[in-house]
């Protein structure tokens, strides 16, 4: 119930988005009036220095202070903040119109001097649950867009702190966009192995199933895996475009850590049908084992029906009211001193010859199967 409360949360964010943007003119910024407000958090660094903070306003910020600035804006319920990001570094107002908007595909926009990319990244938790994150990249900026912060980012934020003579302090901007895109795609091989764990346990214990608990885990499992589908393909082609493209602010030696990026993606996709395969064959299987659990119900009241019905035509013959005083044909039995012990033994009598009968077909239990097999592998062993 929970995770349909979520989604149907989720899309009726997207339609009251749309909503509110009808008729407006494209590159319109317009804060969803439920959304958190804004709140900035400031990275500037080099290969010497590195230096963090919080600022109240974008007034604040200085270019040109270190060689990369990467400015984190957590929260989007303030659009004037966005406008002067946008003055200050050049934003394109459509890019900040997606940002702004929380609910985009993956995709990479190329404005000349900068690129707006969005991703879908897991957040933490023990549901799956995707959140979006816009990544402004020019020369010597990177400004990213979340609604609330993540494990992904702080990840980031901890290599440049700690790291001063990685890759990541001495590149440029252009760097720390392809280790963002990295740390959330990499965000993604925990969820599979999750679901991968699941889906084995599911499959251990499916033959317990006697409900429908198995299934609503399965179908549980493969929506998370439909969604993950609609932003994973999307995401390889977004990665595929950065490494093939002309970007301005993306480098020759970035592309090939792109490339690389690119390589995961296509492993969380295998990794992804393997998942979807696997969660469609327990769907199958449970179908099989509620279809031969049927089968044997139905088997027993077949035998069951079986017995009775001789057993029925046996009472029906001699519940008949023929006076047998009218013929010596009529109904002799009834008189006779062991009438009645006759017509029992007659009923037992048939009911043995069917059991037998049953059990030597097999019919009855699968004892029989296995006496069958065993016997022809001693035939076999002795032959």
């Amino acid at each position: 119930m929970a995770k349909k409360r979520r989604r149907r949360g989720r899309r009726s964010a997207i339609m009251s988005t749309r909503r509110e943007t009808l008729g407006t003119p494209p590159g319109t910024l317009s804060a969803r009036p439920d959304a958190t407000a804004p709140s900035l958090r400031v990275m500037t660094y080099g290969p010497d220095t590195v230096e963090e903070r919080r600022v109240a306003s974008v007034g604040e910020l200085r270019r040109g202070s270190a060689p990369v600035t990467w400015v984190d804006v957590e929260g989007t319920g303030d659009a004037e903040i966005f406008r002067q990001l946008g003055e200050l570094f050049g934003l394109h107002a459509l890019a900040l119109e997606d940002a702004i908007h929380l609910h985009q595909r993956p995709k990479v926009d190329d404005y000349g001097e900068t690129l707006f990319i969005a991703l879908r990244m897991p957040a933490a938790g023990e549901h799956l649950e995707l959140e979006q994150l816009g990544i402004f990249l020019g020369r010597d900026f990177v400004v990213t867009v979340v609604n609330r912060d993540n494990p992904c980012l702080e990840l980031i934020r901890e290599r440049l702190r700690r790291n001063a003579l990685g890759r990541l302090r001495t590149t440029g901007a252009d760097y720390l966009a392809y280790a963002l895109t990295d740390a959330v795609i990499d965000a993604y091989f925990p969820l599979f192995e999750r679901f991968s764990d699941q889906l084995d346990q599911i499959e251990t214990q499916m033959p317990q199933f006697v409900d429908q608990r198995g299934v609503a885990e399965i179908h549980a499992l493969r929506h998370d895996l439909h969604a993950l589908r609609r932003v994973l393909w999307p995401t390889r082609e977004m990665i595929a475009q950065l490494t093939r493209g002309d970007s301005a602010p993306i480098t020759s030696e970035t592309r090939t850590f792109l490339r690389d990026c690119h390589d995961h993606t296509i492993q969380l996709l295998d990794l992804l049908e393997a998942c979807r395969d696997l969660a469609a064959s327990l769907m199958e299987l449970h179908a099989s084992n509620v279809s031969q659990r049927m089968n044997a119900v139905m088997k027993v009241l077949t035998l069951i029906s079986t017995i009775f019905i001789p057993l029925s035509f046996i009472t029906g013959l001699y519940g008949m009211n023929f006076d047998p005083g009218g013929s010596p044909f009529n109904m002799p039995e009834l008189h006779w001193r062991y009438g009645y012990p006759f017509a029992l033994g007659l009923m037992l009598l048939t009911v043995g010859a069917l059991l037998t009968f049953f059990w030597r077909k097999g019919w009855l239990t699968s004892g029989s199967a296995r006496r069958a097999a065993r016997r022809a592998e001693e035939e076999g062993l002795g032959g």
